[in-house]
């Protein structure tokens, strides 16, 4: 069995932020933090996930957009016609 090393330390996301998981490739809004990780929820609402420091990233505007419309999708209330 390998051993684990520690790096260095991963400074937190500051609260509020939107950040890119790149784990999960999930787009959420930091609503709090442990010691080594954060719990995000999508931005338009929805059930939080947690995700490592050193797995997150700030979200470019390319995620900010893709965030944005997956929310607006969430939340579109258009029925095709059957």
């Amino acid at each position: 069995m390998a051993k684990r090393v520690a790096g260095p330390p991963v400074a937190p996301p500051p609260l509020g932020a939107l950040m890119h998981d790149t784990k999960t490739d999930r787009i959420g809004v930091v609503m709090h933090l442990g010691r080594t990780m954060a719990f995000l929820r999508p931005r338009g609402g929805g059930i939080e996930w947690e995700a490592m420091f050193e797995d997150l990233q700030t979200a470019d505007r390319y995620d900010e957009l893709r965030s944005r419309v997956s929310e607006l999708n969430a939340n579109s209330s258009y029925r095709w016609p059957s």
